[in-house]
């Protein structure tokens, strides 16, 4: 596995998602209860390899963030945190509908494991 653990997060007033993968499992959360857990297969593993080689995962936090509806309540406040050899990378906050250009196949493919 290229990390420890990914973790997705959006909130907003009254609401919450995160994805949490691990080393076992891809679980997803609404508002803090867990409604789905998926066993880290190897195709997952391979996958994630796939579209995280084009991420730098240690420069998370100076990624462009596009827009900034979140400030406004126009779209959900949403952060990418990775552990990598016992280091956290987090990236700064974002709109979860326009993330910043190099994590979108990363974000949707989180999205398809959970549906």
């Amino acid at each position: 596995m290229p990390f420890e653990k990914l973790e997705y997060a959006s909130i907003t007033r009254g609401y919450s998602e995160k994805i949490i993968v691990d080393k076992d499992s891809v679980s997803s959360f609404q508002n803090n209860q867990k409604i789905l857990s998926v066993k880290v297969t190897d195709k997952i593993i391979f996958t994630l390899k796939g579209v995280l080689k084009d991420i730098a995962i240690s420069d998370l936090k100076q990624l462009s963030i596009p827009s900034e509806k979140f400030q406004s309540d126009q779209a959900m406040y949403s952060t990418l945190e990775i552990v990598r050899n016992e280091k956290t990378f987090k990236t700064r906050g974002f709109d979860n509908d326009n993330p910043p250009k190099e994590l979108s196949p990363l974000l949707l493919y989180l999205e398809q494991l959970i549906k």
